[in-house]
């Protein structure tokens, strides 16, 4: 048996055994000249199976050009554009693996994934589709917002109820009113100029727990979801531990929880961390005027757009169903 067959059977037990890093460690220490595309292949198996999805679609686009049409290449390529959120590109590398006659698939962990191709195909048909419809939703609420820097000042009608002032909530997440050096310093530590309506909102108070803790879904379909969970507003109080710098601060959640770099962590929600509200300037740089949208970690850390700026998603701010049961 030569080295390279021993490599691949020593490969096959590390994923029958289900340790997918010793299976990358051992590809990546190799040669390029020494990385087969069949090593590259498992190689972003491996990947997926570590969730690291991007990293495993590039080494698949490394190998595309040679690999394409083979069937293992064709479901890799399939399933990790499906665990990205992008559906729509997953049914056709779905249906080419198909096609090319592949059927049983014995390398996904774990009893939640379909363990046949024509499953993964019924899925990809059903959700294409939606995901389409949502990036076209997306796109246009982006191309029709305004991304120059604006200002906003807050009616008392607009706050009305807004606010939870109970005690943990004073505790933990409200500060001591900010001053012009206060905004100052946190949009130099964070590298992005915060929004005039962010600033005029924490001027009257310093972040805190939401009474009116919904935002509605524009995007109405039987399969969305109704609203979005908010569960507070960070403020600038560094020594709050819910805030923008704080200790479970925007930082926090990029660097330990892995949520993508798109801005500010501005909120959280009612999922412990698994889903938080975020002020995303991908499409207008870090000095033009964000965006407001949800990130589901839970979900791959996909991206669901909320407010066209932060004026908006705060005057659009509503109690819960269960809020409003607790008042009757």
């Amino acid at each position: 048996m030569n080295s390279s067959q021993e490599r691949l059977n020593q490969i096959a037990v590390w994923h029958t055994a289900q340790e997918h890093a010793k299976i990358k460690a051992a590809i990546e220490a190799l040669p390029a000249a020494e990385r087969s595309d069949e090593l590259l292949s498992l190689l972003a198996r491996a990947l997926f199976n570590e969730d690291e999805f991007p990293a495993a679609l590039e080494t698949l686009d490394g190998i595309a050009d040679r690999s394409g049409d083979e069937p293992w290449y064709c479901l890799r390529r399939a399933l990790t554009l499906w665990q990205m959120n992008r559906e729509d590109e997953a049914l056709p590398w779905f249906l080419k693996a198909q096609t090319l006659g592949l059927e049983e698939i014995d390398e996904l962990p774990g009893t939640y994934f379909p363990k046949s191709v024509s499953k993964w195909v019924e899925r990809a048909e059903m959700w294409a589709p939606r995901r389409v419809k949502m990036k076209s939703f997306e796109a246009q609420r982006r191309a029709a917002r305004s991304k120059q820097p604006m200002d906003a000042e807050f009616s008392a009608q607009d706050l009305a109820g807004l606010w939870d002032d109970s005690e943990y909530s004073l505790s933990k997440y409200t500060g001591a009113t900010p001053t012009t050096e206060d905004f100052a310093a946190i949009e130099t530590e964070l590298g992005f100029r915060l929004p005039g309506a962010y600033k005029s909102l924490i001027q009257l108070r310093n972040g805190g727990i939401l009474a009116r803790n919904c935002y509605p879904n524009a995007l109405r379909r039987d399969w969305t979801t109704e609203a979005f969970s908010v569960e507070s507003i960070f403020g600038v109080d560094r020594s709050k531990p819910y805030s923008l710098c704080g200790s479970r601060g925007s930082k926090f959640w990029i660097e330990e929880w892995r949520y993508p770099e798109i801005g500010i962590a501005i909120a959280d929600t009612i999922s412990a961390g698994h889903q938080m509200i975020f002020l995303d300037y991908s499409d207008c740089g870090p000095d033009g005027e964000p965006c407001v949208v949800s990130v589901n970690q839970e979900s791959n850390y996909e991206i669901s757009y909320v407010a066209d700026n932060v004026a908006e998603f705060i005057r659009g701010l509503e109690p819960s169903e269960d809020e409003e049961l607790d008042d009757d």
